[in-house]
């Protein structure tokens, strides 16, 4: 009987040895995509950097440069000219409203102009976007 448990103790010993080590998840890291941007004017208060005018319409000059996990694309953009006063100068780094409506609804509405306004916060994008 002794046999039998030290058998069933050596097949356990090598089913867990047999097992692949845990490794950690790991975090892959892009870099920080705002420090190669220019920034806007510099007076957007965390709200105005987390709702953001994401309407196509409003945007000029847009390049595609990567995949947010909800599967929509990250941009770097210009403002239009009738925009840059109140959104920013220079590149502008965002998501396109249309895009983020698809995924995730609550996260976009429309503003008193008609455009279409993204709450970043909602996209798990935070802090500053320019």
């Amino acid at each position: 009987m002794k046999s039998v448990v030290c058998d069933a103790a050596a097949n356990q010993t090598q089913t867990r040895s047999a097992r692949k080590p845990y490794r950690r998840p790991a975090l892959k890291a892009f870099g920080k995509l705002h420090l190669r941007t220019e920034t806007g004017s510099g007076n957007m208060t965390d709200l105005t950097n987390l709702m953001r005018k994401s309407d196509p319409r409003a945007k000029e000059n847009i390049v595609r440069i990567g995949d947010h996990p909800a599967g929509i694309g990250l941009y770097l953009f210009d403002y239009k000219p009738e925009f840059r006063a109140l959104w920013g100068h220079g590149r502008q780094f965002g998501v396109m409203a249309d895009e983020a409506e698809r995924v995730m609804p609550a996260a976009v509405s429309v503003g008193p102009d008609g455009y279409k306004v993204v709450d970043y916060a909602l996209l798990g994008i935070h802090g500053s976007l320019h």
